[in-house]
């Protein structure tokens, strides 16, 4: 990490990744956002504006650009594409020179396949582990609303145990006003995080309906029930010790959050832009079909989904 000015790269500057890079900036941070239409434009001229119930509301200038070949190297990449979006956004980052001795990657996309991907193309020694949770969405170009989710992150060494450079992001992070913390066990901490969010957004993409509407209803209550059960499951047939009564508290904390709660897949399926089922509840879906391990909840979203995955038509 460099003794100068710390230098990020936010490779997708939707509601997560403006949030994270943006209180960086905000921090002192030398930010580059990669963004393309409308919204770069926006905060080309004015910025970006990020109004947030954690952060406060504010206005930070940053660098923005689609063209990631322009971009000198950075001590950190926040990578935070859709998931229809990762293999070029991958491919872009290895054209340019972003990436080099030194530089931090991490990951704030839904799933467990993207560090497994990006350890692949980059190396395993520059990607570190994280979970990423915030409900923040562009409203406007060049604007970016936070209005529920801890805003936690939590980042960690991928093989396990401390690092000087998971605990020095991790203040860096803290001094920028956001909740993050170390994590000794990442994998663990991911498989809670895709638990929990292939119950969020697949029930209320399912639905059309926030969490709140979703919970008044016994049926699909016992439904979201049910598919944080199927992914546990299936997270501890792959060797991650997933406590046995996970459904249950993962269950109940969602219950006490804000009740006009939209995962991100509810958001993306009412705007008509495409839809992660593959990375979420469809992988389930695979993972179980290898174990023997029914899901039959995972897929009735799955074929639910399916047809709205590209997005609606033009």
């Amino acid at each position: 990490m460099s003794d100068n000015v710390f230098k990020v790269a936010v490779v997708g500057a939707g509601g997560t990744g403006a949030f994270y890079g943006g209180a960086l900036a905000r921090a002192g941070a030398q930010v580059t956002m990669i963004a393309r239409g409308p919204h770069l434009e926006a905060i080309r001229e004015n910025g970006l504006q990020l109004n947030s119930v954690l952060l406060g509301d504010f206005k930070v200038e940053c660098m923005a650009t689609d063209d990631m070949s322009s971009v000198g190297r950075v001590d950190l990449v926040i990578f935070a594409v859709k998931s229809w979006g990762t293999d070029a956004a991958i491919e872009a980052m290895a054209f340019g020179k972003m990436v080099g001795e030194g530089t931090m990657i991490l990951s704030t996309q839904n799933g467990i396949d993207s560090e497994p991907l990006l350890s692949k193309a980059f190396g395993a020694e520059r990607v570190l582990g994280s979970t990423a949770t915030v409900s923040a969405m562009i409203t406007e170009p060049g604007v970016v609303n936070q209005a529920g989710g801890p805003g936690s992150l939590i980042i960690g060494e991928m093989g396990g145990g401390p690092s000087e450079r998971v605990t020095a992001l991790v203040e860096r992070c803290v001094e920028a006003g956001l909740a993050a913390e170390t994590h000794d066990n990442i994998e663990l901490a991911i498989w809670q995080k895709f638990t929990f969010i292939c119950a969020l957004s697949g029930m209320t993409a399912l639905t059309r309906k926030p969490i709140g509407e979703i919970f008044a209803q016994e049926s699909t209550t016992e439904m979201y029930r049910q598919v944080l059960d199927e992914v546990a499951a299936v997270g501890r047939a792959q060797g991650v010790p997933l406590a046995e009564n996970m459904g249950e508290t993962t269950l109940a904390a969602t219950q006490s959050r804000e009740p006009f709660i939209i995962g991100s897949m509810g958001h993306d399926l009412i705007a008509g832009n495409p839809v992660e089922i593959g990375l979420l509840n469809a992988r389930v879906v695979e993972m179980g079909k290898e174990l023997g391990i029914p899901t039959p909840a995972n897929f009735a979203i799955e074929a639910a989904l399916r047809p709205h995955e590209m997005g609606a038509d033009d």
